[in-house]
């Protein structure tokens, strides 16, 4: 998916739809493997099956977060409806505080794709470089951090 094998992901701003998509690449395979490897009413079987279960909504959540909710995708057949009275715009916390929840998603669906996928870290087509846990959601909370960590007399902890 992605064509840049060596991107480091640093904060959950980072995290793009292909990064998703190309750890349920990576692991879907050896997923279906086990499955068919295994009569389906054994535990590897079933543990195969519910781990691809797994990562197959925890990818589709994450993507859904990143890229926001579909738009003109479904065609309402019926009459149109009275266009609503325009919404006022939001206000600057209102947007913020969205975006700060959707940022907060984001590292908890990747971290948590990361944790599935963490296992495999020596098998080939891993991608140590990327597949990691993010811990700031973007440059700003990072900086933040760190303001406030020297502001304490503390010195910063070390990140991946």
């Amino acid at each position: 998916m992605s064509t840049d094998p060596e991107r480091t992901l640093h904060h959950a701003l980072d995290v793009t739809a292909d990064d998703a998509w190309a750890i349920m690449d990576f692991l879907m395979p050896r997923l279906e493997s086990l499955e068919r490897l295994h009569d389906g009413d054994t535990e590897e079987h079933r543990t195969a099956a519910a781990l691809a279960e797994a990562v197959a909504v925890l990818v589709l959540a994450l993507v859904s977060e990143i890229l926001g909710p579909p738009r003109g995708r479904c065609r309402d057949r019926s009459a149109p409806a009275p266009a609503p009275a325009p919404s006022p715009p939001p206000m600057e916390d209102e947007r913020l505080a969205k975006e700060k929840r959707r940022l907060t998603m984001i590292a908890e669906y990747w971290n948590q794709l990361c944790g599935i996928v963490r296992p495999w870290r020596e098998s080939d087509g891993y991608d140590r470089t990327r597949w990691h846990r993010v811990t700031f959601l973007d440059a700003a909370a990072e900086a933040e951090y760190h303001r406030l960590a020297a502001e304490a007399g503390l010195r910063s902890a070390e990140w991946p």
